[in-house]
């Protein structure tokens, strides 16, 4: 049976929830801010927006100079949510197992659904025609259909906006000659450096290379993106894989460009907090920690390390997170940002480290004080004077349980 997995992926979607939303600002540039002040970051932009120069990340008073009349909202986590529920309904009408990969895009396993892939193209078509008639006649997005999950997010890259791009196996070569490693998902700019000095210079390189190599090299991880290049289906399509997300962070574009680490401490502890918080709801512990940032004028930087045993505290996430920020940063940071990662449940062999249940207690006596009136009703003395950094948002790419029919939204907050 042809295996057939769609991804689909929504343009510019928050700026064009706010164009459908509002007829004036259709046509215009605009920009999706975490909040509006000077120094505010602009987590969407339109595609109007883009094709002056304004894209994700940019500063508000920068983005300003360079388009004058861009209209610029603050992000409205509910609306976005309210259409994402009507977009995801419209995509569990073909196939129950989607896999909501991000507020604006999932993937679909058509498997068993259709026929083959000139179906599979007309169901596209008529996704596509759906989302406008039922939800909203400006938004687009943009397909890929192959017979791979990694295939296919590759394939929705290709032709954007409003694309429909196909790839089957024989496709594959001449697919690879005209884009760079770091045009597919997986590929960063340090894998790219890393293939790079194995002599790998494009994606048909890693295409060839011998597996042997690549495993003895590269371990276990390099294998799964070479499987990957190679058209081997190494994920699955998997409706339940938000319900346990393999990391969880969160993101905060500060409102001042600075270098002062009390500052910058603070904001760091509110992140650790919030993302502590969802480890613990979860039921899990980490045993990795990455803090990353961002400069005001070039990219940021980030850094990881692998904690001596697991963790589930919010200070435990901070002192870690602090320590790596506190000797790295080189200049004036616009974002921050920490993640944890190498989830794995709580063990009751936890409890044998030195003053983990006394600890364990305590976390949890403050959890169930926020649960029962309101998050921040106590907090770490360190977040004094935060109460409106790092609010709720909506990422693109983070944690959403999205109902599968007219059931309450229910989400996991992550920026």
């Amino acid at each position: 049976m042809q295996r057939i997995v769609m991804h689909i992926d929504m343009n510019s979607y928050f700026a064009s929830v706010e164009q459908q939303a509002n007829p004036h600002f259709r046509g215009q540039p605009v920009g999706v801010c975490a909040y509006l002040s000077k120094n505010g970051c602009i987590i969407a932009a339109s595609k109007e927006a883009k094709a002056l120069g304004v894209g994700t990340g940019a500063i508000v008073q920068e983005a300003k100079k360079l388009i004058p009349q861009i209209k610029l909202v603050e992000c409205d986590p509910v609306k976005y949510r309210h259409v994402t529920q009507g977009i995801f309904s419209i995509f569990r009408d073909y196939t129950q197992i989607v896999e909501p990969y991000s507020i604006d895009e999932a993937f679909l396993d058509l498997t068993g659904h259709i026929k083959n892939f000139r179906f599979a193209k007309k169901v596209a078509q008529e996704i596509k025609k759906r989302i406008k008639k039922e939800i909203g006649d400006w938004l687009t997005c943009s397909i890929g259909i192959s017979f791979t999950r990694f295939l296919a997010k590759v394939a929705s890259e290709l032709q954007k906006p409003d694309g429909l791009t196909l790839v089957k196996p024989r496709h594959i070569p001449g697919l690879y000659k005209r884009l760079e490693l770091t045009d597919v998902w997986g590929i960063n700019f340090r894998m790219a450096a890393r293939l790079n000095r194995l002599g790998i210079l494009s994606l048909m390189d890693l295409y060839n290379y011998p597996e042997t190599n690549i495993l003895q090299i590269l371990g276990r991880p390099g294998w799964y993106l070479w499987a990957k290049i190679r058209g081997e289906e190494i994920e699955e399509v998997d409706p339940d894989a938000q319900k346990l997300p393999k990391s969880i962070g969160h993101s905060y574009c500060l409102p001042v460009v600075t270098r002062d680490l009390d500052y910058l401490g603070k904001i760091l502890m509110k992140l650790c907090e919030k993302t502590g918080r969802r480890l613990r709801a979860s039921g899990r512990v980490a045993n990795r920690i990455y803090v990353g940032w961002s400069y005001k004028y070039q990219y940021g930087d980030y850094l990881h390390r692998k904690t001596p045993k697991p963790i589930y505290d919010t200070m435990d996430i901070w002192q870690t997170a602090f320590g790596l920020l506190n000797t790295s940063i080189r200049s004036e940071v616009s974002m921050l940002a920490v993640t944890v990662t190498d989830l794995r449940p709580w063990s009751g062999q936890m409890e044998f480290w030195h003053n983990t249940i006394k600890q364990k207690n305590l976390t949890q006596a403050l959890d169930k004080i926020n649960d029962k009136f309101g998050e921040y009703s106590v907090y770490h003395g360190r977040m004094f004077g935060t109460q409106k950094n790092a609010p709720e948002r909506v990422g693109f790419r983070k944690s959403v349980l999205i109902p599968e029919k007219d059931e309450d939204l229910k989400y996991i907050p992550e920026e």
